[in-house]
């Protein structure tokens, strides 16, 4: 079993604007929320009720699994540290930090493990926009119209 696993629930009752998800505008990076936890051994390690969930799926889906993952949000000022971390330590394996961890975990994660649970949420997390906003993450990234650049 995993030690890491991640969960989410979409924030549907959230009034999203239907243009902005037909331009797949970068404005929706932010308007997409939902609750987040993220768990460390079945000890929730990370709990946000509110978290741009788009935004948080583009940016592990533009992580190389090779170089540290470092998250911050544009809704969040960053000079107050990153929402997210994966650290590479070698051979010790991956530890995760946050500004908002729940408790420091000692525990080294292989990449494997991250990965595994990455696309699992990633999987997850395109079924619900689907679902919901008729798009995909590389639906999104693939956009012609944009908003911040992305």
């Amino acid at each position: 079993m995993n030690p890491l696993r991640l969960e989410f629930k979409l924030h549907k009752y959230i009034s999203v604007d239907r243009k902005l998800i037909k331009q797949r505008n970068g404005k929706l990076l932010v308007d997409i929320q939902g609750d987040f936890e993220m768990y460390i051994h079945n000890k929730c390690f990370f709990k946000e009720p509110s978290l741009a969930l788009l935004e948080l799926g583009v940016a592990l889906t533009k992580w190389d699994r090779v170089r540290d993952f470092t998250y911050y949000t544009i809704e969040h000022d960053e000079r107050e540290g990153p929402l997210l971390t994966f650290n590479n330590k070698g051979e010790k394996g991956w530890r995760l930090f946050s500004i908002w961890q729940l408790f420091e975990s000692e525990d080294s994660l292989s990449i494997e493990m991250i990965t595994t649970e990455i696309e699992s949420f990633l999987q997850d997390l395109d079924e619900e926009l689907v679902n919901t906003y008729g798009f995909n993450i590389e639906g999104f990234l693939n956009r012609k119209i944009g908003f911040f650049g992305i």
